[in-house]
């Protein structure tokens, strides 16, 4: 059989650089392609629009620089993915969806668009995935999907830390899913311990989030002198360098750039519970906690501070886990991940799940189900189910576990 070439590579984004988190990361990919020998063609929504006429657009376009393969960063819109779909199909080119998320909690929204957006997903040539329980769940799914979990090690060049000061350092978007105002309650419970302990919260701010903050703040004076609000910053490393913990209060993550820079800079990372992310698992130098849980939380990192022999080996813990990281082989992934595209899907290695992680997939939409659950989504799941409650997620549940017990049969 004759192994496919590919050589240019349309890499379609939403935009460039100003995304967030691990988009923004994912747009310093076509350095890395041009690096390992590729022509990568970058093309935004301001390229390709939104309207109907972005699969006439797209086609043209992979024709004209008669691309080979497409790599889509941005599959949230319903309209867009399908339509870029549709262009790869008219031109004859594989395409393959970098998948930034994580299913369960799409799954969790009750939002009917979902649906449509995993459908479209299962009809690309492959899925890439930031972490290996999304990636078993594509595979359960019937898909091809690799992980490849994402670190711009090149923007972060690794430094040692010798002193853990008691200040707690958050690194996040100021908006609902990160919860930064669970970081201020966080330290207000540490301060009872550690009364000198601080906050420092970097990043962009949504007015309405920081509004509640302050109005919160202002009602505790004396913790107000205790939280400094630093905004968005290019190069986070002095911050690393002067804090002695990372706190990470997230509803979810696909994959944390906060808590791989956190350890880069050799922090212990105190985070809620997000087992699914290889980062925290146990023996990283990172602790997990319940999901909104402010004093289990607090009392980890009282602790730590309390030990400094034991924060400073969690920190070089937290070192290794990041020099991990930074080996992974992206290039080798890929090369992986393109030799299996020039395969049909029949003899495609990148589909068998994983029936370790399988637990982990199941585990991971129950949690992600009951935290779906709030008041927003529970509003939305009326509309859609005529009651509250997870029909839904049952259903879906009930699926996979059909999906899991073949794949442990086929063990036996």
């Amino acid at each position: 059989m004759v192994m496919r070439a590919f050589k240019k590579i349309a890499m379609i984004y939403r935009e460039i650089g100003t995304c967030g988190g691990i988009q923004r990361g994912a747009s310093f990919q076509v350095d890395q392609f041009r690096g390992w020998g590729y022509e990568p063609v970058v093309l935004t929504e301001q390229d390709l629009g939104r309207d109907a006429d972005r699969k006439e657009k797209l086609a043209a376009i992979l024709r004209e620089r008669q691309a080979d393969l497409v790599i889509e960063h941005d599959a949230y819109s319903e309209e867009k993915l399908s339509a870029d779909i549709a262009a790869a199909r008219a031109v004859g080119v594989p395409i393959v969806v970098f998948w930034h998320s994580v299913f369960s909690w799409m799954i969790a929204q009750a939002n009917p668009r979902v649906r449509a957006i995993f459908s479209l997903l299962c009809q690309a040539d492959a899925i890439i995935a930031l972490s290996r329980t999304d990636e078993t769940f594509f595979r359960l799914m019937g898909c091809r999907s690799l992980a490849i979990p994402y670190c711009d090690a090149d923007l972060m060049e690794g430094f040692r830390r010798n002193g853990h000061p008691h200040r707690v350092l958050w690194m996040g978007r100021f908006v609902g899913l990160k919860r930064p105002l669970d970081a201020i309650r966080v330290v207000e419970r540490l301060r009872r311990d550690v009364p000198e302990a601080e906050l420092v919260m970097l990043g962009d701010a949504d007015k309405a989030k920081l509004s509640d903050i302050e109005r919160y703040l202002r009602a505790r004076p004396e913790l107000r002198t205790a939280v400094r609000f630093e905004g968005f910053q290019k190069d986070v490393r002095p911050f690393l360098a002067s804090a002695g913990v990372g706190l990470v209060t997230s509803k979810f993550e696909g994959f944390s750039h906060s808590v791989v820079e956190m350890k880069m800079a050799s922090l212990p990372v105190v985070s809620y519970a997000m087992p699914y992310l290889e980062t925290m698992e146990e023996g990283t130098g990172a602790f997990q906690v319940p999901q909104g849980d402010v004093d289990a939380a607090a009392a980890r990192i009282a602790e730590l501070f309390a030990d400094a022999d034991e924060c400073r080996r969690q920190g070089e813990l937290a070192r290794r886990s990041y020099e991990a990281i930074r080996a992974f082989d992206q290039h080798g992934a890929y090369e992986r991940l393109f030799a299996d595209l020039s395969m049909p899907m029949s003899g495609s290695r990148l589909t068998t799940p994983d029936p370790r992680r399988t637990k982990s997939v199941i585990d991971t939409l129950l949690d992600h189900g009951a935290m779906g659950t709030d008041v927003s989504v529970r509003r939305h799941s009326e509309k859609l189910f005529g009651r509250p409650g997870a029909a839904g997620l049952r259903g879906t549940v009930g699926r996979f576990l059909i999906g899991v017990g073949k794949v442990l049969c086929r063990q036996k």
